[in-house]
């Protein structure tokens, strides 16, 4: 394999470093495949990720360089085309990609509908037969399926006769991204090799990507799930930190900061914690453990307090009614399912509820009920 060059190592070590170097909120991918072209001397650069859905499978994402068209564009063209295929649709199969194509550099001619092919490259390891494993009766069959499923869609973005340099980067069998570079002639060994050298970078950062987007949807769903449950709730680090807690429990550690540190050092003692507090141990790969703790007959004290303060506020029937729900953290939606009322209903009767306890938001109504004594 032809070593790179001082200018290409200098690329190599850009685009690593552009990999590497994680700024929340910031999409790192459209920068490098805008320098990952250039480094390839190729004319057009492309990245995209596909859903594998129960339906269909749509791309998650598409970033451009080169292209005669808006990003836009070519993701809403890649979607109709990826969203009437199934596996596979090209040489490689999206829902779970061969072994042998994993996070691994290939090139290859693109399937055309006129064109005559063009030379391999004159490295038998990187064309496109040795790196598939195909035996040679099966070469044929194998083109013309692609040239059937892709050659229309590949001539319609102008991509029928150039090369393809690209990677499936995968964690594990999961597809994380297609990521590569076109152009009418083959690819040199050096711009073969810096492709190589770049995937474990591509790979790392691909996956932590992944990791934190699912780590927010993971967010949502603990917020939603601990809120539902009607009671005060935290999640607790092992040194006793609250790592996140309910609106109930926000409400709680306003008059009472010590609550959860002293109830987790009882209960890591091994001695009685009086009913009031449980804790479930919360074991996560990788982390710590952290515990779940939620506070136990906090719907009964709740209920207690909502109606001493609907007295002493004037609240109506209905208004006490709307009041005790919203202290366990029930939406409109929900109270309104509960008193079989419109959705809209309950926001007249919260409006009024928030002027007669003379505060401005749910949150602060809701510290203000835990906070009365």
């Amino acid at each position: 394999m032809e070593p790179l060059n001082s200018r290409d190592q200098q690329r190599l070590e850009e685009l690593q470093a552009r990999l590497e170097t994680v700024e929340p909120g910031v999409d790192v991918l459209p920068a490098v495949v805008d320098t990952l072209r250039e480094a390839l001397n190729a004319e057009r650069g492309l990245a995209y990720g596909v859903d594998i859905g129960p339906e269909r499978y749509q791309v998650s994402y598409t970033h451009i360089s080169g292209f005669p068209m808006t990003s836009a564009d070519a993701h809403a063209s890649l979607d109709s085309f990826v969203g009437t295929r199934r596996d596979p649709w090209g040489y490689f199969n999206p829902a779970c990609p061969q072994p042998s194509q994993r996070n691994r550099e290939l090139q290859f001619q693109a399937p055309n509908l006129d064109a005559p092919p063009i030379p391999p490259p004159q490295d038998e390891r990187l064309t496109l037969w040795k790196t598939l494993d195909l035996p040679a009766e099966e070469r044929a069959r194998v083109q013309a399926q692609v040239k059937s499923n892709v050659g229309t869609f590949l001539q319609g973005c102008g991509l029928d006769r150039m090369m393809f340099l690209r990677v499936l980067v995968c964690d594990g069998p999961a597809l994380l991204g297609w990521v590569g570079a076109m152009r009418t002639e083959p690819f040199e060994g050096r711009e073969v090799r810096l492709l190589r050298e770049l995937i474990p970078s591509l790979q790392r950062r691909l996956t932590l990507d992944t990791r934190l987007r699912e780590a927010g949807v993971f967010h949502a769903a603990l917020e939603a799930a601990l809120e539902a449950l009607g009671q005060a709730a935290y999640v607790v680090t092992s040194t006793g930190r609250v790592a996140f807690a309910n609106s109930m429990g926000r409400a709680r550690l306003e008059r009472d900061t010590g609550l959860v540190a002293e109830a987790l050092k009882r209960y890591l003692r091994g001695e009685p914690l009086g009913g009031e507090l449980t804790f479930t141990p919360l074991r996560l790969s990788g982390t710590p453990t952290h515990y779940l703790a939620v506070v136990q007959g906090e719907p009964l004290q709740a209920l207690a307090r909502v109606h001493a303060l609907s007295t002493g506020w004037g609240l109506t029937a209905r208004e006490m009614e709307v009041l005790g729900r919203l202290v366990r953290g029930e939406s409109n939606k929900a109270i309104a399912l509960h008193l079989g009322c419109a959705e809209r209903t309950v926001e007249v009767h919260v409006t009024r509820i928030l002027a007669k306890a003379q505060v401005e938001s749910r949150s602060a109504l809701i510290a203000k009920c835990f906070l009365a004594t």
